[in-house]
């Protein structure tokens, strides 16, 4: 077996988030990173939350000759939530709860209302893309509260920002413009919160493959706009820098030509290809637990709903009302360098995430004052 790590919820992205909702008053029942609490303590007029999605610890590492403005900050590395994936470990960043509270679990979830298979991030059917719900399933059944709500509530002397890519904000096709946006609103009057996300370094991974040169050289443009950033910046702008994950180089494997055990499904896999969820039909339960294990023990861990529950895997907290019907029966989790390719429309990935994995759970922290 390859090294894994399991989510630290005492050393993780969420706490983070918790440190920063501290810094503006905000009560939180989770604990904070205390190396930032003492950071925030200087009373930073600015406070700068940037995730680079994807900037796994081992990313930066393997690529550190040309990411030497975000490797100078690193402080270390601390684990992304489970799944290590972006529609869990970003809404765990955005809300300050884990993904066991948020409901928010994996790219795509079964919602029994529709009988599907939703993705929450486009509100479109997993199986079928075309389909596109009429109403926002994902904040019909996991409505959540983000921090910017949450911190004008009790700093409402602060203003919060959020910048994202070119596919929510045009002006936003490259980190450099982003960066462009950060530097002006800190150079603002009053006190700011600025949220950044940057995506599309995680798109070349999938696309080439984390070691890949497309994927040197995109973290080298990214870092060189943080660099020309950070050196801008007044004394007054603290700049804090995690990711959802990092991402491993992987192999398909297409589980419908598993005939036997797709026979047993109620309905089709979900949550990711890394960490699949699987109902099974009505008395076949051990049948599918042996069969699965027959085919994938060496690459994927298989637990019960049960047993996931008990290892607090999606994090320890109130328990979302949907927590148990989106878990299904068993989770494969994976530990190797392969991964479901579960629809036939689905893009060949050279890069994945959302297994256990060192390189697709640990993330760094970076902070510059």
């Amino acid at each position: 077996m390859k090294p894994i790590v399991f989510p630290d919820y005492q050393n993780s992205i969420l706490n983070i988030t918790t440190s920063i909702l501290k810094h503006y008053d905000v009560p939180t029942k989770y604990s904070s990173n205390t190396m930032l609490d003492e950071y925030l303590k200087k009373g930073f007029r600015n406070v700068v939350y940037i995730l680079i999605d994807a900037l796994g610890s081992q990313v930066l590492e393997r690529h550190k000759d040309v990411a030497s403005n975000l490797y100078r900050d690193f402080v270390y590395p601390i684990t992304s939530v489970f799944p290590p994936t972006t529609v869990a470990a970003t809404t765990t960043v955005l809300t300050g709860i884990p993904p066991v509270s948020s409901g928010w679990l994996g790219w795509c979830q079964y919602v029994k209302e529709v009988d599907k298979t939703v993705i929450f991030f486009t509100n479109k059917d997993y199986y079928s893309e075309d389909t596109i719900f009429s109403e926002n399933l994902a904040q019909k059944v996991a409505p959540v509260k983000q921090i910017y709500e949450q911190i004008q509530m009790y700093s409402p002397d602060v203003s919060t920002h959020e910048i994202f890519p070119a596919f929510a904000q045009k002006e936003h096709d490259s980190f450099l413009k982003q960066c462009h946006t950060i530097l002006q609103l800190t150079n603002e009057p009053g006190k700011h919160f600025i949220y950044t996300y940057w995506d599309k370094l995680d798109t070349q991974m999938h696309e080439t493959g984390p070691g890949s040169v497309e994927v040197h050289r995109a973290l080298r443009q990214v870092d060189k706009a943080y660099g020309d950033l950070v050196s801008q910046l007044s004394n007054d702008t603290v700049v804090i820098v995690i990711a959802d994950h990092g991402q491993v180089d992987v192999c398909p494997i297409e589980l419908r030509k598993y005939v036997r055990l797709w026979e047993l499904f109620e309905h089709e896999p979900s949550i990711e290809s890394r960490a699949a969820t699987f109902f099974i039909k009505e008395g076949k339960h051990e049948q599918f637990k042996d069969l699965f294990n027959h085919y994938f023990k060496e690459y994927f861990l298989l637990f019960t709903k049960k047993q996931v529950q008990e290892l607090n895997l999606f994090g320890v907290g109130d328990e979302h009302p949907r927590f148990d019907g989106f878990l299904g029966d068993f989770m494969a989790i994976a530990i190797d360098h392969f991964y479901f390719r579960l629809s036939d429309n689905k893009m060949m990935m050279r890069g994945q995430h959302a297994g256990l994995l060192v390189d697709e759970m640990m993330v760094p922290l970076i902070i510059h004052t």
